[in-house]
């Protein structure tokens, strides 16, 4: 008797040699248990076919096929998301959303890869997609044990399509707000490199994470107006990843040189701030100005 026949497209060399290794190590955990078990696999016409006979009575007493069932369906997820997945978002990208730029199509499929890629640790996005391919698959065995994977992704799976069309839909998202931010940072940075230095200095104290002071030259908390301007107000209405409030600040005061203490270079709102006015920047990582407002090692004076 014919416990279960799974058919899969290969679309590469590759794909096809990823399932049969997966397949592989699936017959060699079934044969363990059960050594009467015919198993094979065949490639025709760029299908791939898994199937796999029982023909002692005594196998099925108990729950046997079940174990058998869960070993496929576990193989055939595993297969989906290591293998089919990046074609699948790549399809729904193609079919939902307009961006004829190859170069925009690599963006938001790296975003893409970022979330469904497998962490090292617990990945919950990951197990949840798992789960609710190896529930469906094992559904559709117990139904008819004939199983063609695209079928299944096509028809049977639409819990799973759905969060990957989510996570597309959040790439696009993310994607464009990184475009949005860029143009808008661009634009900054050209008027200041117009903008005539109002102020000969300013220091910036990043004491770390959002917390950052304004000094001017003598050390002394800088004093400033809020000029009626149309960047600095389109500034205030932007969603930026920094604090809106410093950038505003400085092109109002437009320092011919601004002075960065910071243990932090790296930060995204230090990185902005170097952008915006390019070499108008000096990062310091430790001086006699800054050093009161850190302790040896980074961290601030409280």
């Amino acid at each position: 008797m014919e416990l279960f026949s799974i058919a899969a497209r290969i679309a590469t060399l590759h794909e096809a040699d990823e399932f049969g290794r997966m397949v592989s190590e699936a017959n060699q955990t079934l044969h363990k248990k059960y050594k009467s078990l015919d198993i094979s696999c065949t490639v025709h016409e760029k299908v791939m076919l898994w199937r796999c006979r029982e023909d002692d009575p005594r196998f099925f007493k108990g729950n046997h096929l079940q174990h058998v069932y869960v070993t496929a369906a576990k193989t055939v997820a595993e297969y989906v998301l290591q293998v089919k997945e990046q074609r699948l978002v790549r399809k729904i990208l193609e079919d939902e959303f307009d961006f004829p730029e190859p170069e925009e199509h690599a963006q938001i499929l790296k975003h893409c890869g970022m979330i469904l890629d497998r962490g090292p640790g617990p990945d919950e996005s990951w197990k949840r997609r798992q789960d609710m391919l190896e529930q469906g698959i094992r559904q559709c065995l117990v139904e008819r044990p004939l199983l063609h994977v695209d079928g299944f992704l096509t028809f049977r799976a639409q819990g799973y399509m759905k969060e990957l069309k989510e996570i597309v839909e959040y790439a696009v998202d993310e994607f464009l707000m990184e475009r949005q931010y860029e143009e808008f940072v661009h634009m900054l940075k050209y008027f200041v490199y117009f903008q005539q230095p109002q102020v000969p200095l300013v220091h910036l104290i990043h004491k770390g994470g959002q917390e950052i002071l304004l000094l001017d030259e003598e050390m002394k908390p800088l004093q400033y107006r809020n000029d009626e301007n149309v960047v600095v107000e389109r500034l205030d209405q932007q969603d930026l990843q920094m604090e809106d409030t410093v950038v505003t600040t400085l092109i109002s005061v437009s320092p011919a040189k601004i002075i960065i203490h910071t243990r932090e270079p790296h930060m995204a709102v230090i990185r902005t701030l170097s952008q915006i006015f390019e070499q108008r920047i000096e990062i310091c990582r430790y001086c006699p100005d800054c050093h009161a407002y850190f302790r040896e090692g980074g961290e601030v004076i409280t």
